[in-house]
């Protein structure tokens, strides 16, 4: 097959499959340059596959147009893409470590220490401050599984199949910063000056370097068994609601996304959305599970829509600055949640 192991696409050259996504396959792959990169394929015959394969083309489509206009430190950079009749394929990065998600699994632990988990939750951050303020865009599908962390430690979004701008379509100016709430900014203000007085602070936009133990995280063997793209396991079939929701992304999902949408009140891509699913990542890395779960989707969906405190209980021993910013991310009210700008001035704070 022209995707078999051996065979060439515009220059690079297919090696051994590393792993699974939804309706794609990852190899690693050579570059002209002889560079190793990994390459996401994706075959017409699986498209074709699909419940609903336009939808999937378009998915695939957009992801493509978003991708390569991108360029950030913390965004999965996409080197070349090649278009043949036979399939799709993406070359990027290669992320040894895998995903968030793979990290939090096979650490064995309920939780990463929260240095580790701080470290990496500001560096998420930034990648999506970049997408809201530098590019106008909306993820619209942030979760663990969707954040690969490379072989230096460094947290990479991807998959922008849902990603679309938030421009003239949104009910929000881009360039105009929603206000922290009063009593969040008094808060941080005071944990600012007096919690952590005298304590190293990280602010700004540089490079965050790994930590030692990050560093055994992404320990990876090279003939270690190819791994299918792991999401949360909650099913997400059948959704009774305007939004539709890849698998495993709806524990992510805010809870505007959730309530009923008609032709006069339509969904609109909001920053907003982004900000709840850095909430709930935020969390699970804290604490190794998610904060809104049930195997009864209409159920979760209840207790999303309840959102904080009714739903679940603040996790104990996170420090204060990650409270402070779970409570600003996880805020049911889309004009009382944090703004990314919010979210970033404050996640210095996490962790410590």
């Amino acid at each position: 097959l022209p995707d078999d192991e051996g065979e060439e696409v515009e220059g690079y050259k297919f090696g051994s499959i590393i792993g699974y996504g939804g309706f794609s396959s990852i190899r690693r792959a050579f570059s002209p340059s002889g560079g190793t990169v990994a390459v996401k394929i994706v075959r017409r015959s699986d498209l074709a596959s699909q419940a609903n394969p336009t939808q999937a083309r378009n998915r695939l489509e957009n992801e493509g147009s978003i991708w390569k206009t991108l360029s950030h430190e913390h965004i999965l950079p996409l080197f070349h893409f090649a278009h043949t009749s036979y399939a799709d394929f993406f070359f990027m990065l290669l992320c040894p470590a895998g995903t968030l998600y793979d990290i939090l699994k096979r650490d064995g632990c309920p939780a990463l220490p929260r240095d580790d988990a701080g470290m990496m939750f500001r560096q998420v951050v930034r990648g999506v401050r970049y997408l809201h303020e530098q590019m106008a865009l909306v993820h619209a599908d942030l979760k663990l599984e969707n954040v690969l962390v490379d072989e230096m430690g460094v947290c990479r979004i991807t998959d922008f199949g849902m990603t679309r701008s938030f421009g003239e379509d949104s009910e929000v100016d881009p360039t105009e910063p929603l206000p922290v709430p009063h009593t969040l900014r008094d808060q941080c203000e005071a944990l600012d000056s007096k919690t952590l007085r005298g304590t190293p602070v990280l602010r700004g936009h540089g490079s965050l370097k790994a930590t030692g133990r990050l560093s055994l995280l992404h320990h990876h063997h090279r003939h270690s068994r190819p791994r299918r793209r792991e999401s949360t396991p909650l099913p997400t079939q059948g959704q009774d609601q305007a939004h539709e929701f890849p698998p495993g992304s709806l524990p992510y999902a805010a809870p505007e996304l959730l309530r009923t949408r008609n032709a006069e009140n339509p969904y609109r891509p909001h920053p907003s959305q982004d900000i709840w699913a850095l909430g709930v990542m935020l969390y699970a890395l804290f604490t190794g599970g998610l904060p809104f779960v049930d195997s009864f989707e209409p159920r979760l969906t209840m207790k999303i829509l309840h959102g904080l405190p009714r739903a679940f209980e603040m996790p104990k021993d996170v420090g204060r600055g990650a409270e402070l910013v779970l409570r600003g991310c996880l805020e049911a009210s889309v004009s009382q949640r944090w703004t990314i700008a919010a979210v970033d001035d404050v996640s210095w704070s996490v962790g410590w």
